[in-house]
């Protein structure tokens, strides 16, 4: 195998992942793994366990520098990517250097999403994306003091715990009418919701917010038609958007992330993208999309070091898929859960109100479409793979409605190759 350069831009779960691969594969080139934070590559979504003490800031990396070494790939740390150069075959940093590569992987992720309400950008405010967020934000933490998070996704959602855990009492402010919008029926949410009621946790929905201040060491949100809220802290948490800036100009073709194809190979032939900031073909064809979870940022880095090494792959598209851990329960939504054009799909709920258990299963003819549940007994990795291999339930809609464990366990065994 001929020696070459291969640079990795971003050291989170897709970059790690990429260089994996690549050197499983090629024991002999030369890879290069870029990240501008002066930390050990981490992942940013057990950021909240760190700020409420559950995990300690060493046990945090995916990694040592040890491992790195051992199998020779240079981890370049607290330098950003500025730019690069298709034409030359060289990324540029922002101090200046550069680095020159045989094949490009870009992983680099996404970066929070500061909503456009007045006041709020010149406050600078907090966000959790970064080991320096999260240190930022644990800074501020004090018992029995209050705190305000705008956005009630995943990302606040876990943060709430967090604080609330801290012994903050927690007011979570969100624009959509329920919490965990795109993950979670109304009934589900509603158990998750007072879960997180019982550990001094309050919501806010279908919250319009007008401005924000910070006066006196208290940050002012102003609410149209409600009261006005205050606390000493204040957390953004409404969702990240691909950190795609330093490309502009590059000629690498971008819609709202960057666009590869289903080899997640962008429109350079060496030049390749994984995790928080693809936009690529769903798996339900419903256009390039962009879903910044965990499990296809592991899953894409590995499959762009399989395309930039020249193995012929194709992604099948992005299922969705969260486990939602909250205060010792577990919310699973996985798919299509509430899908468009409800006349093609057949639903069955099964709700236990004294053991607090909820599921709710689509399904698309004879085969398994989505998957939402709280607290129901499940296995998540065999939901996945009877979703993303379209397997038929031979007729057996009513009996895996009613054991869906069992059921899902046994077709999988029967259908695995």
């Amino acid at each position: 195998m001929t020696k070459k350069r291969y640079v990795i831009v971003g050291t989170g779960p897709a970059g790690v992942n990429a260089a994996e691969g690549l050197r499983l594969k090629d024991p002999e080139s030369g890879i290069f793994l870029i990240g501008q934070e002066p930390t050990l590559p981490y992942s940013p979504t057990i950021l909240p366990y760190l700020i409420s003490g559950k995990i300690k800031e060493k046990n945090l990396f995916l990694s040592d520098e040890r491992s790195f070494k051992e199998r020779h790939i240079e981890l370049i740390r607290g330098k950003s990517v500025v730019s690069l150069s298709p034409q030359e075959g060289k990324v540029f940093l922002k101090d200046g250097a550069s680095v020159a590569y045989d094949a490009l992987i870009l992983a680099q992720g996404g970066k929070p999403l500061i909503p456009s309400i007045p006041g709020l950008r010149e406050l600078n405010p907090m966000v959790l994306r970064t080991l320096a967020d999260a240190k930022r934000v644990r800074s501020r933490i004090k018992s029995g003091s209050q705190a305000i998070i705008l956005g009630a996704g995943l990302i606040g959602m876990h943060t709430a715990q967090s604080l609330a855990e801290a012994g903050l009492s927690v007011q979570v402010v969100e624009l959509m009418d329920r919490i965990l919008p795109g993950y979670f029926d109304p009934r589900a949410t509603e158990m998750i919701r007072k879960v997180y009621e019982s550990h001094r946790v309050r919501f806010l929905t279908s919250a319009q917010i007008e401005s924000i201040a910070f006066r006196k060491g208290t940050y002012i949100v102003s609410i149209s038609g409600t009261k006005t809220l205050e606390a000493p802290l204040l957390l953004v948490a409404t969702g990240v958007v691909p950190n795609i800036e330093f490309l502009k100009g590059s000629g690498i073709e971008m819609d709202k992330g960057v666009l590869v194809d289903r080899a997640m190979k962008t429109n350079f032939p060496n030049i390749f993208a994984a995790g928080d900031a693809v936009q690529m073909e769903g798996f339900w064809g419903e256009g390039r999309v962009s879903q910044p979870i965990l499990i296809h940022a592991v899953d894409q880095g590995r499959m762009a070091a399989a395309s930039a090494l020249g193995e012929k792959i194709s992604h099948a598209g992005n299922i969705s898929m969260n486990l939602f851990h909250f205060f010792g329960h577990l919310g699973l939504s996985i798919g299509l859960v509430s899908p468009n054009g409800e006349d093609r799909f057949e639903m069955h709920r099964t709700f236990h109100p004294s053991k607090k258990h909820y599921l709710k299963l689509v399904f698309e003819k004879d085969i398994l479409a989505g998957v939402m549940a709280v607290d129901f007994p499940l296995d998540p990795g065999v939901l996945l793979q009877l979703i993303r291999r379209r397997i038929p339930l031979d007729g057996g809609k009513k009996e895996f409605s009613r054991k869906p464990l069992e059921m899902g366990r046994k077709l999988m065994c029967k259908n695995w190759r």
